[in-house]
């Protein structure tokens, strides 16, 4: 059975303390006053009252000081009044001791108009001691003994009230900085974590996703040829496929668990991209052959006579008009031109819109790779039937991580039909090379 939370007292058990401890010392006053040890009130030169009288009247001012936490304003008001009545008329100094403490108490734990009103306060009693103490006999001696009071009395308390009272705004400030330090160490660790997941998701459909529809689309060609040889070629292409798949996701794994690796090594390159079209030159969506049921003759025939290798052969790419084409300008593989780190980009980014153009697309689907002077472009098109795809405003994981790795090496990435022509699906990504990328860009 879970216990019921406890509740803080409403008086602190400190300041009761203090409270009984101040009655003790104004009882003990009062006492050494009745014997003859005392001081007299500063408005006569000798009290107004007895001793008995001065212990009444500091008694409920010694008890108000237990409120010096819970209400400093009450500690003010009680203690403050009897304590002066006392120090003007009285012939005990627990007066004093007790106006220290009216003074001190709202400074250092009341609000900050409370604090400023005891200021003033102060600065009034010291101006009534200056003029009481001016009427005495003696005006040059009692003036210095006014000063003396209001320094002792007044200006110590009130001194020392802020200094608390700045330290524990210090203190109050250094614990908010501290925690909100580990809110924002929590957020970061947070991220990092999301990051660290979001690059994870990448690497994996990089690797994998590519290899996978090859796998997907020789293994539905192979189901479909007619000759045995060709059926043999597409499943030696569909194994060699997964192999390299198993490859790169153990190289994944190798990264995730060797600190020393940073990026995986994956069998990747524009060669195997250009398989890869050429591969699905006779597929569609929806099914293997859908444009081509008959696949007698040129590039897409299995056995045809010019295009007997279209199944996972570069002939076919050229051949038909449905065939895949791709164009790889020579400056991009050139390191003094492109950067290896925006060649790898634009290969990964190549790799993810030629597996979206194979599961997506239709042939014809075509892959140009251009270098200029300031800027690389990678484009890849296929045709598509309007409707069939996904929206440009609501991508998918594909389209999210081209963009992103786009972005990553200063570059943009658009994807949509093409404004020639609709029935043909473009993504186009444009990145800078060398002294216009960011990642080549000193700081001089």
């Amino acid at each position: 059975m879970d216990s019921e939370p406890e509740h803080a007292p409403w008086l602190p058990r400190r300041d009761v303390l203090v409270a009984a401890l101040y009655v003790v010392v104004v009882v003990v006053l009062g006492s050494i006053g009745g014997l003859g040890i005392g001081a007299q009130g500063l408005l006569a030169q000798g009290p107004l009252w007895s001793n008995g009288a001065s212990i009444a009247l500091l008694v409920p001012a010694a008890l108000a000081t237990a409120l010096r936490h819970r209400a400093p304003a009450v500690t003010l008001v009680v203690t403050g009044t009897l304590s002066c009545a006392e120090v003007l008329g009285g012939s005990t100094i627990g007066g004093y001791v007790l106006l220290f403490e009216a003074l001190w108490s709202p400074v250092a734990y009341g609000s900050r108009r409370l604090a400023r009103v005891t200021s003033g306060a102060g600065a009034a009693i010291s101006i009534a001691m200056i003029a009481v103490t001016s009427t005495w006999p003696q005006p040059r001696p009692s003036i210095i003994v006014g000063l003396l009071l209001i320094v002792v009395v007044v200006g110590t308390p009130l001194a020392w009230g802020w200094e608390v009272r700045h330290l524990h705004l210090a203190r109050a400030t250094a614990e908010r900085l501290a925690s909100a330090e580990q809110e924002l160490a929590a957020e970061r660790a947070e991220r990092a974590v999301e990051t660290e997941r979001r690059r994870l998701a990448q690497d994996l459909h990089d690797v994998l996703s590519g290899h996978l529809s090859a796998v997907t689309l020789h293994a539905g060609l192979a189901a479909q040829l007619p000759s045995a040889d060709a059926r043999e070629r597409s499943l030696v292409t569909t194994r060699d496929s997964a192999q390299a798949a198993l490859r790169d996701l153990r190289s994944v794994i190798t990264m995730l668990t060797d600190e020393s690796a940073v990026q995986p090594e994956v069998t990747l390159s524009w060669d195997a991209l250009a398989a890869r079209l050429d591969a699905g030159a006779n597929t569609a969506v929806g099914g293997v052959g859908a444009d081509r049921a008959d696949g007698a003759d040129g590039a897409d025939g299995a056995d045809g006579a010019d295009g007997a290798d279209g199944a996972d052969g570069a002939d076919g790419a050229d051949g038909a008009d449905g065939g895949s084409l791709v164009q790889v300008d020579p400056a991009v593989e050139d390191p003094s031109r492109v950067d290896p780190t925006l060649r790898a980009a634009l290969l990964r980014i190549g790799a993810e819109a030629v597996a979206n153009a194979l599961v997506h697309g239709r042939a014809p689907r075509r892959l140009h790779v251009i270098a200029d002077d300031d800027a690389a472009r990678l484009i890849c098109t296929n045709a598509f039937v309007p409707g069939h795809v996904r929206a440009d405003d609501s991508p998918g994981l594909g389209l999210t991580t081209m963009r992103s790795r786009a972005l990553a090496v200063g570059g943009s990435l658009s994807a949509g039909p093409d404004a020639t022509d609709p029935r043909t699906w473009r993504v186009e990504v444009r990145v800078p090379i060398r002294d216009h990328s960011p990642l080549t860009t000193e700081v001089s």
